[in-house]
């Protein structure tokens, strides 16, 4: 192909996307090449490869769109994102599109950050770090927010709770619900107790009431729906917060964000965000996340996810690095990338050997790691809801 008719091509491809996404693509330059398809109605996939070389892939995401919504996963351990949404994929539930999401530990299997899965804490860390969160109604918020909560006892005292399903501290309350396992940290003496749900379950910031029906002798990895167990550190003020609780006393307890976001029925935690506000977020600001200036201004695979100005498309977005055809991006790269398709504010999720897209079953980018797509801690999954046919029912 000669270069003028390149040069025809490019401008070709710019007319389409002016065309098919209006204030989406704006006056960054025109990708050196670029493929689009509706994967279904309210999602579309964007393949791009610019200049760099950056090999793109980004699902825009209707939020208007009826029967769509976006869910975080999380299994037992790590497992690859494509094997997760092969998980939670049912009749009436099918995963169209997903993410690899958190940073995470090989040690424990957990991710590192706050974790919500369908309006509850699959984990609650008070490590105050950007995190991407869906309400009830389905707007995303994208804030540095870290876990708040606490436990009042029926004598009236209030003892502040660390974290769920969070690694053991002599210093700590722990609370853990059904999404504790085997891989929970365990170091430390204390003690647990057992809870029952007593009022009808409650969304992310409501108070819920629990009766304690045990002490002692608890296994934290077999925790049913309904019930929790709160760890008590052996620390002098944590033996004082035990000492205040008997079997038979109904205690209230608070599970939140600080700042606060009220019923919170998605989260999922990375580290640093890209854009906010329609502008860059500066490495100064960033490295209040415990992170390092090489991780902000090196190129790798990334993950990241945004939203536009009137939030009602979200961008899942994969790059490939460490590799010819791709060498991933910085920070500032990242950033000037989402400004130039309309994203307003934007979290970075982890990379490198984690960065995966997976679209209807199919890993759509290419993974670093020689081996192979990484297993990781949780996803982001793109969920389409159908209603399910009655047992016996004709179609």
């Amino acid at each position: 192909m000669s270069s003028v008719q390149l040069k025809h091509l490019k401008k070709a491809l710019a007319v389409f996307l002016l065309l098919a996404f209006g204030p989406l693509i704006l006056a960054a330059g025109i990708p050196d090449s670029l493929s689009s398809s509706v994967i279904e109605p309210g999602v579309t996939h964007l393949r791009i490869v610019k200049d760099g070389p950056f090999a793109i892939n980004v699902l825009v995401v209707d939020l208007h769109t009826q029967h769509l919504q976006l869910e975080s996963y999380r299994p037992v351990g790590l497992v690859p994102t494509s094997q997760q949404a092969k998980r939670n994929d049912r009749e009436g539930h099918r995963v169209i599109a997903a993410i690899n999401a958190d940073f995470f530990s090989y040690g424990t299997g957990w991710p590192v950050n706050n974790q919500i899965e369908g309006g509850t804490f699959v984990i609650g860390t008070p490590a105050q770090r950007s995190h991407l969160i869906l309400d009830a109604q389905g707007m995303p918020h994208i804030q540095r927010t870290s876990f708040d909560g606490w436990i009042r006892t029926a004598r009236g005292k209030s003892f502040p709770i660390s974290g769920v399903n969070d690694a053991h501290r002599d210093s700590a309350l722990i609370l853990h619900n059904s999404f504790s396992d085997t891989a929970t940290s365990s170091v430390g003496s204390g003690t647990p107790i057992s809870l029952r749900l007593l009022n009808a379950p409650a969304s992310i910031g409501d108070t819920l009431r629990m009766q304690i029906v045990a002490s002692g002798g608890l296994s934290l990895a077999q925790i049913s729906p309904g019930d929790a167990a709160l760890w008590i550190g052996k620390f002098s003020a944590m033996r004082l917060a035990g000492e205040t609780m008997q079997v038979g006393d109904t205690v209230l307890i608070y599970l939140g964000f600080h700042p606060m976001i009220r019923h919170a029925l998605t989260a999922l935690g990375g580290v640093g965000m890209i854009v906010a506000d329609g502008k860059p977020v500066s490495d100064s600001v960033n490295l209040g996340e415990k992170t390092n200036i090489t991780f902000l201004t090196a190129r790798h695979p990334r993950t990241f996810v945004g939203f536009d100005r009137d939030t009602t498309r979200l961008f899942l977005c994969v790059v490939d690095g460490r590799q010819p055809s791709s060498l991933g991006m910085n920070f500032r790269e990242m950033a000037d990338f989402l400004l130039s398709i309309g994203v307003w504010n934007a979290v970075n999720f982890d990379g490198g050997g984690s960065t995966t897209m997976v679209v209807q079953g199919k890993i759509v980018n290419s993974p670093s790691d020689k081996t192979g797509e990484r297993p990781v801690a949780n996803t982001l999954q793109l969920i389409k809801l159908t209603p399910t046919k009655a047992k016996g029912e004709i179609p």
